[in-house]
């Protein structure tokens, strides 16, 4: 397993927060180079429970280009270093997976459409199934409570937009260790759709991905199953 791993989607970050970042000052390998497209911008995202920074890979000369064209945000690839490479596949089952897990030390805004276009939600939300966990709702909340919480939001979205103190979590390479995957704020979407709101606030989260020939079997399977995906 490499030493870093990529997201599996672009996504248009604003540029005003990435060039906020400092630049990355490490080595890698040639076959981490080789996976690079070198006219590409790269997030390396640090790991917050560390106090690791973000920084910026590469792409500062594009972003200020883009900037000075008036663009407001550009695709960018996330990159974070694999969390725990000795689980190989075990990394697929979710306690194991969750005790690994780390979190980008900043939030970005990017576009709603990265994450609908890219069938990064898992399931979708609505006022019926709001807060409900389980079927039985065995861990959720009860349904006057849960109504009351739906509401309170969308009066919050209606008035204020989406609050940016409150981003979404976008895990990498989650589905089968190959697909990102909206990680929390399902229910956020539902409420971005309706006022149709262009930018959200993310986070991004990891652990491992697969690379080589576990890459390109988990990638096949994904697509042919659709594994967790909203179309």
């Amino acid at each position: 397993m490499n030493v870093f791993g990529f997201s599996s989607e672009y996504y248009h970050i604003k540029i005003e927060e990435l060039l906020q970042l400092p630049n990355a000052n490490i080595q890698v390998t040639q076959n981490t180079l080789a996976q690079i497209a070198p006219e590409d911008v790269f997030l390396l995202i640090g790991k917050e429970s560390k106090s690791i920074q973000d920084v910026l890979f590469r792409g500062r000369e594009a972003l200020i280009q883009a900037k000075q064209q008036g663009l407001t945000h550009f695709p960018t690839r996330i990159m974070f270093e694999q969390r725990a490479p000795q689980l190989g596949i075990l990394a697929l089952i979710k306690p194991i997976r969750k005790k690994y897990l780390d979190y980008s030390t900043q939030s970005y805004e990017i576009a709603l459409n990265d994450i609908i276009d890219n069938h990064l939600e898992r399931n979708l939300k609505t006022e019926e199934t709001a807060y409900n966990y389980s079927d039985r709702n065995k861990w959720g909340v009860p349904k006057d409570q849960r109504q009351s919480r739906f509401h309170e939001i969308d009066e919050s979205f209606k008035d204020h937009g989406y609050d940016k103190n409150h981003p979404m979590a976008i895990m990498l390479c989650r589905g089968l260790g190959v697909k990102d995957k909206l990680h929390q704020g399902h229910h956020r979407m539902f409420f971005c759709r309706k006022y149709n709101i262009r930018y959200v606030q993310v986070r991004f989260l990891a652990t491992n991905s697969f690379t080589g020939h576990l890459k390109t079997f988990f990638l096949w399977l994904n697509k042919t199953l659709k594994y967790k995906q909203v179309n």
